[in-house]
């Protein structure tokens, strides 16, 4: 799948499945199903920077939002054999 597709299939509302590879390079639960919710996430750029929303998972530990580009990769090589539902 390219980026554009992922892009377009990994929306807010979403269902992912953790694969059994993608669970062991993450440190998360096999099999475990979530579901992308709408983050807030800070950017800054060259123009000053600001707030953006995008699908992503709330993040106990950091007390924060991983965008899907955190959670998968910038191009989504950590996807791995995670399963879109």
């Amino acid at each position: 799948m390219t980026k554009e597709e992922f892009e377009e299939k990994l929306v807010i509302g979403a269902k992912i499945k953790y694969g059994k590879e993608y669970a062991k390079e993450q440190g998360v639960q096999e099999g475990k199903v979530i579901t992308l919710v709408k983050g807030t996430f800070e950017y800054d750029n060259d123009f000053g920077g600001g707030f953006e929303e995008a699908p992503g998972l709330w993040c106990e530990k950091q007390n924060d939002y991983d965008s899907i580009y955190h959670l998968f990769g910038n191009d989504f090589e950590y996807f791995l054999d995670c399963e879109i539902l």
